[in-house]
Formats: C-alpha cells, structure tokens, sequence
C-alpha cells in the first residue's frame, strides 16, 4: 500500500507537469468510455437486467407460442385467458403460473384524469415476486375469478406518493380506473415495478375484472375465459428446482398440442396438428430478447458495437500519446534502471499513471453518459420513467470496469515498448533520438486508428443514407400537421342512433376550433395497426374450405 501511495501521488505530480497532455487524454478516454456507458445503461435494462424482487430469474419466463402459417412458423406471446387455463392445468413443469397484460387506461374523474400504464395480472402473479406489500395486502384467487371478479385495486408505491402523498388512509378509498370503480386495497412497495421496470404501473387489478368489464362492452358478454377467439394476454412461468429447460419446453407442447385439439373441436376451419405445428417455448422473461429478438433490441446492439469501436480508437489515440510521452523521458528511465530501480517497480509506476488518466476518462464518461446519453435512452426505452445513470449501481460498476480495462489496455503496451531500453545509448539520447525511435510502433497505432475510423464512417454513411430513404417514404398523407382524436367512453352504454349523433357532435366541435382545416372520422390509423375483413363470393370462393393456416 505504500509503493502504490507514492506511485499515486508521483503519478499526479507528473501529470500535473502536463496540463495539456493531461486533459487531452482524459477527454478522449471520457468520449470513448462515456458512450460505452451510455449504451450499457440501455442495454442492460433491455436485455441483461432481470425485473427488481422477482424471485428465482434464471427459472422464470415468459411463455411463447410458435404455430406453422402458410408454411411460415411465427411465435407470439399473446394467447387467450382460456389457453392460458390448458397450459396450467396441462403441465407438470412449473411451480407456478400467472397471466398478465398491461394498458393505458384513463384513471380518475373529471378534469383530474389522466391516461395512466396499468399493470392487468392474476392473482398468482405477485407469488413471483419477492415484494410483501408496503400497504395492506394483494388481491386473492376469490378476487381474481371469472366471469367478473372483484373490482379491487393495488397501487403502485410511486403513484401513491404522487397522487395520494402516501396516506395510510386510502385503504378502502375508490379510484375509477377505465369504466369501472375499483377499491383500493394495498400498495406495492418501494422498487417494484413487475415486468415493466422501465414504466412501473400506477396500479395493478384482476384481470378476470378487467377482462369482465372488456367484455361487457364489445363481446355481448360471450364467455371470454372459454373462448379461443381473444388473444390479449401473456403468461408468465417459474420452473421446479431439478427442471431443465429442455423438459418444461416438452411438457408445455405437449399441453400446448391438447389445448389446439380443444380449439379445433369448437373450430373446424383450424387445421390438423400435423399441418399447424404448434409447439410451446420457455424464453427469456425480458420480453426484448425474443424468441424474437425486437428491432429496438437489434438496433441498441447495433449502436453498442459502434461504441465498442469508438473506444478502441480512443484507446490507440491514447496508447500513442503515452508511448510518445515513454520515448521523451527514456534517458530519465535509462538513468532511474542505472541506479538500481527493478523494472517491474518502473513497470508499476507506469500503469499507475495510465489508470490515474483512465480514472478521470471514466467520470468524465458517466457525466457523458448522464448528459449525452438522455437521447439515447428516449428512443430506445420509450415511456421509461427517469433513468438515471448516475443513480444506478450496476451501470457505476461497468463504468468502473471499463476505466480499469482502458487503463490497463492503453498504459501496458507504451510501458513494456519503453523498458526495453539500451542503458548505454540512451543515458546519452536526447528528445530527438528517442522520438525516432518510437516511430515504427507509432505507424502501427495510427494504421489502426485509420482503419477503425474509415469502418466507423462507412457505417454511419449507410445509415444516414437509409435513415433519409426511410424519411423519404410516401405515407399518402402529411404526417405532422394530422391529429388523431380517440374517444374513451368509460362504460358509458349508447345504442347505435346516440353513437352516431356523438360523432356528428365531436366533428362539429372539431371543426370550429380555430386553425382546424378538415375533419374526418376515421376507422384506423395507418401504419400503427391492422384490421382486415374476408370477403366470399358464394360458389366461387373455396379457399376457406382448407383450413385457416393455408
């Protein structure tokens, strides 16, 4: 400890001799370290971070179901309450089970709503999670019944301390959530956000009372936790101990090739098992990561990867910088080895002041990465509550790490090529000598920083090119100056006469707001959804007959 302290402070006295050259490295280390951060905060939460409390995540799922469509197999998450209710029953492989969707649904009365993310889950959802209530307790199984359930509600700890300043009192209070009046009965504690850490839920509530309310309004009451005909929901699944994933994968297909056949008694049109193909999938409870894999995902990867080359070019940047500065002071190495110091002692020094440079490269990197990184993190954790680099452990450790590796990276190389000397020509070199010397590493570096820079070029090139391809694209239509108007009836009933006298009413409205050129009903949105509708021509029409999948 007191070789590394006088290493240390002769290191700062050294650097602090070259103001400029100090400050040079750091700012170039800060660059190429800062984006590196920036991206791991991203990506660590897209793809590596597990959900805060929950319990076992290596065991933990979300279950895929993967069907043969016109020769083409596609895997999806969604699937219908009743699937969900096979799957359970059918399998043998999982502790336990829960189902699960999210939506942004108006919350409050009155000039005080507001369209809020909330978190639509069985009862046996919160069992995965290590997160016992900060207020009063989780809905019940009895709760979570279909057809109806139980309008009850469990807060989210943020919206508590937003909405109610985390009064005790709200146990029993009632908050409208949609169209319907839920009591609230608990409050989720600090930290948990479910499966949506980017966007915690202002609350949760059953799904049967989410589903049952749904249903009410555009399924005339049709036995939605029976029927194969909605598919709104996922599921998620926690494996036994002693279970791989290979034997859950086999169980759920096989509950997964019963539960097709049930479906195909009530439909005809669906094809045989043979031609279909359904199978079931145990994959990566962050939805990013697949069985497929999502464009932001592929992106953020993509970005990551040119992050990593930014560093490498800062690091032979530096790497040159330092072997420069190597050369300049041979004689005081030459003269130092003369006088009995070990190389490994000077080897010692050396590194030292490579990782003092790396150490301000790194927090200057992380006030980067909180400042410069802002952008990033919109686009590719949209909605995301305030992600904070500076707040956040595991993104302070990789930053850490890269510091240490970068210093490492850039000071070991420099400082093997320097004490390599010839005692005798260099006690008498001057400046001049020692920077011819170093010139044949030199070429190496640079060839290397040319290389890497052309490659980084080339890449943002072709992006930008595609990039304004894809802004190029005619929609039909100016996007910028079109609003798109939803209305939210919240369980107001109308039959079809008042429905088409609302309408006429909105438009009017609309149309007198100043600045307001056409107003148009609309079915759908381009580009944002589908909706399709089969048409037949009796006797002519026969492709129905094969089935659905064909």
């Amino acid at each position: 400890m007191e070789a590394l302290m006088l290493d240390l402070k002769f290191a700062i006295r050294q650097l602090l001799k070259s103001p400029g050259f100090t400050l040079g490295v750091v700012l170039t280390l800060g660059l190429g370290i800062g984006a590196n951060v920036a991206m791991f905060s991203i990506v660590d939460r897209m793809l590596l971070r597990p959900p805060p409390m929950l319990r076992d995540p290596s065991a933990t799922h979300r279950v895929y179901l993967a069907q043969t469509y016109r020769g083409t197999e596609t895997a999806d998450a969604s699937m219908q309450y009743a699937r969900y209710v096979d799957l359970t029953a059918g399998t043998t492989s999982f502790a336990r089970t829960a189902a699960f969707t999210e939506d942004d649904i108006a919350v409050g009365v009155g000039t005080d709503a507001r369209e809020l993310r909330i978190g639509i889950v069985s009862a046996s959802f919160f069992s995965f999670f290590d997160a016992p209530p900060a207020l009063g307790r989780y809905f019940s199984t009895a709760e979570d019944a279909p057809p109806a359930g139980t309008a009850v509600a469990v807060l989210g700890y943020g919206f508590w301390q937003t909405r109610y300043g985390g009064r005790a009192d709200i146990l029993g209070s009632t908050l409208q959530i949609g169209p319907v009046i839920y009591t609230i009965i608990g409050v989720t504690p600090q930290g948990f956000a479910g499966l949506w850490p980017n966007q915690p839920p202002a609350a949760l509530i059953p799904i049967s009372a989410y589903a049952g309310a749904l249903a009410a309004g555009f399924m005339q009451n049709e036995r939605w936790w029976t029927t194969y005909s909605w598919d709104w929901m996922s599921m998620l699944a926690q494996r036994k101990p002693g279970v791989s994933t290979a034997t859950a994968t086999a169980d759920l297909t096989r509950a997964f090739f019963r539960s097709f056949e049930a479906e195909r008694a009530g439909d005809p049109t669906l094809p045989p098992v043979a031609l279909a193909r359904p199978h079931g999938i145990v994959a990566s409870v962050l939805s990013e990561r697949g069985p497929n894999e999502s464009s932001f995902a592929k992106v953020a990867t993509w970005v990551s990867g040119v992050a990593v080359i930014v560093l490498l070019i800062a690091c032979a940047n530096v790497m040159n910088l330092l072997l420069a500065r190597g050369f300049r002071r041979r004689r005081e190495i030459a003269i130092r080895l003369a006088l009995g110091v070990t190389r490994r002692r000077l080897l010692a020094q050396l590194l030292t002041e490579s990782l003092v440079l790396a150490a301000g490269g790194g927090a200057l990197g992380v006030i980067i990465a909180e400042w410069g990184g802002t952008l990033l993190r919109a686009q590719f954790l949209a909605g995301a509550a305030d992600v904070s680099v500076l707040g956040d452990e595991r993104t302070f450790m990789f930053a850490g790490l890269a510091a240490l590796v970068t210093g490492v990276l850039t000071g070991l190389v420099p400082a093997l090529r320097v004490l390599r000397p010839d005692l005798a020509t260099d006690l008498k070199a001057g400046i001049r000598e020692g920077t011819y010397q170093r010139s044949r590493t030199r070429v190496v570096l640079l060839v290397a920083q040319y290389a890497l820079s052309v490659t980084l070029l080339v890449g943002a090139g072709l992006f930008v090119r595609s990039l304004r391809q894809v802004g190029d694209v005619r929609l039909g239509y100016d996007v910028d100056p079109v609003l798109i108007v939803d209305w939210n009836m919240r369980g107001v009933q109308l039959d079809s006469a008042q429905r088409v006298v609302l309408r006429r009413d909105l438009l009017d409205k609309a149309q007198s707001i100043p600045g307001v050129l056409h107003v148009s009903p609309r079915v759908s949105v381009p580009f944002l959804g589908r909706m399709s509708v089969s048409l037949y021509v009796a006797g002519i029409d026969s492709v129905r007959r094969l089935g659905r999948f064909l």
